[in-house]
């Protein structure tokens, strides 16, 4: 397997997820898609588990895993899918493109010996003011899109405090390690239940007909979107450096708006566009070490083809 074409299989699943979630709620509410993605998805990772031998282990040190987990699994993924309602999918991406920030910052209280340099800093800042715009133009266009946005951004922070919690038991606790694929499905178990108490309190039966665009969304983002996905990238962690692979979220913000704009028509404002510009540069700044590395390294390769 390619380290090259397995990037840019994850490039491009992470670009199309946003654009899909939207697609899944076509002709179900959000509950309904979500729930559905993830109790299939969880299937195929029993199948997946039995498949490549992976134990899966109910130990306390285990479950405390799979619970950190759920809480990106139940609670980041519901505000997605609620946002995706209201928000265009490349706009969803873009804020989603936030979570290194927002990790970076949760790791300084979290995570011993983090540090953060003044670009870093400022990058964040920029960020900020991207936001801002965004809210501005969300709110000027109606409170629908601005309560939208933030319970969006509540699902990046539940996102962000999830992979915070898990580095730090890794740190201290690097003996409990769990595999990627056995923490996936158990943060999948514990979530299984929430999504059926969330469907019974809020949601109902199936409508009487399910649009074959949100079947074939919900298919996609139970095979591509979580597992394939899992799959590609911590497999580009053990094969690049996370600097490498850290910059998959400077490239799919920029893909998605592309896609929802030509592929899915959506329309956003010139202040959402300027608010979005200004979040993918402070990306690229915040990223601005693996940026240069990376060009380094093509230049490198370019010449020696030429050679």
């Amino acid at each position: 397997m390619k380290v090259a074409s397995v990037y840019l299989s994850v490039v491009l699943i992470w670009s199309t997820t946003p654009l899909f979630i939207r697609m899944s709620v076509d002709s179900l509410d959000y509950i309904q898609g979500s729930a559905m993605r993830m109790w299939l998805s969880l299937v195929l990772c029993f199948v997946m588990l039995r498949l490549f031998a992976v134990p899966f282990r109910f130990t306390a040190a285990a479950l405390y895993r799979y619970f950190i987990g759920a809480l990106a699994v139940s609670g980041a993924m519901l505000c997605v899918y609620w946002s995706a309602q209201s928000l265009p999918s490349g706009l969803i991406a873009v804020v989603w493109g936030l979570s290194p920030l927002v990790v970076s910052l949760y790791s300084l209280f979290l995570v011993p010996s983090t540090r953060l340099n003044m670009l870093q800093l400022a990058s964040m800042a920029l960020a900020v003011f991207g936001l801002y715009t965004i809210f501005a133009q969300g709110i000027s266009l109606g409170g629908h899109l601005g309560l939208a946005l933030l319970v969006l951004l509540l699902g990046v922070n539940f996102h962000s405090v999830s992979s915070v919690i898990l580095q730090r038991v890794q740190i201290f606790n690097p003996e409990d390690s769990t595999h990627p694929l056995e923490q996936t499905t158990g943060a999948l178990l514990l979530s299984a239940p929430v999504y059926g108490l969330m469907w019974w309190m809020f949601s109902g039966p199936l409508p009487d007909v399910i649009s074959s665009k949100s079947l074939i969304a919900i298919a996609y983002l139970s095979t591509f979107g979580s597992v394939a996905g899992f799959i590609g990238f911590y497999y580009l962690l053990n094969k690049l450096s996370a600097a490498s692979v850290a910059l998959i979220t400077v490239i799919t913000p920029v893909l998605a708006l592309l896609l929802g704009a030509y592929v899915a028509d959506e329309i956003l404002q010139s202040g959402t566009w300027f608010g979005a510009l200004l979040i993918v540069v402070a990306l690229m700044v915040y990223h601005h070490k693996a940026l240069v590395l990376f060009f380094k390294r093509l230049l490198i390769t370019l010449d020696v083809k030429k050679a």
